[in-house]
């Protein structure tokens, strides 16, 4: 058709068909319009080429940081496991279910005493209920937990009072194994995510 006019691939404005130039690509209506063309087209492949090296990059980073984390926990061993998930839950009876209550066996609250997380059978004669929550309460560090030993006496009152002598017989009976109650090292971290989650939906920040 007579004076037809096609879009320039460059400038986009319509142009007289028979006056322009038709390349592989389309129509221009100058040679520069096509070499300003070309020039876009490289810039813009350089920088989608740029932009997945750089996301190629950062995958290949969070690959390695996840393999070199996978790598620490499977030479932790089963006691640096227990350790940090006791931290987290002495957090959550001191700090949180804990916080406002008197010491278990004594019945003193006052700022200037240090609390401790005791345990009413201790992890060396029980570990088997070293992470029991009903087996361990906010007890005076000095007087109670360390000096009184514990004061074994007046924590089963304690615990008979709070919750039943049938449970006070209960923990004082035989207990699976730790190794039994976690037998994979991801057992017991699944357990550190749970408690770290719990204190920090408590507005606290885990200490392990």
């Amino acid at each position: 058709m007579a004076n037809a006019k096609r879009k320039c691939c460059g400038c986009k404005q319509r142009f007289t068909t028979e006056t322009m130039l038709k390349m592989p690509v389309g129509y221009f209506h100058s040679i520069d319009c096509s070499y300003k063309y070309a020039r876009l087209q490289q810039d813009k492949a350089r920088a989608k080429q740029a932009a997945k090296a750089k996301r190629d990059k950062a995958e290949g980073e969070k690959v390695a940081r996840a393999k070199h984390r996978e790598d620490k926990e499977r030479i932790k061993t089963i006691k640096e496991w227990y350790d940090q998930l006791q931290k987290l839950v002495n957090q959550y009876v001191l700090h949180i279910r804990d916080k406002d209550k008197p010491c278990c066996t004594c019945g003193k609250s006052l700022e200037s005493v240090k609390y401790d997380a005791g345990h009413y059978r201790s992890r060396g004669s029980c570990p088997e209920l070293r992470f029991e929550l009903t087996n361990i309460h906010k007890q005076c560090s000095m007087n109670c937990n360390v000096i009184g030993s514990g004061m074994r006496a007046e924590y089963r009152e304690f615990i008979a009072a709070k919750y039943g002598d049938n449970h006070l017989e209960w923990l004082d009976s035989k207990h699976e194994l730790l190794k039994e109650k976690f037998p994979h090292y991801l057992n017991v971290k699944s357990e550190i995510v749970r408690y770290r989650k719990l204190i920090r939906e408590n507005d606290l920040k885990p200490v392990a």
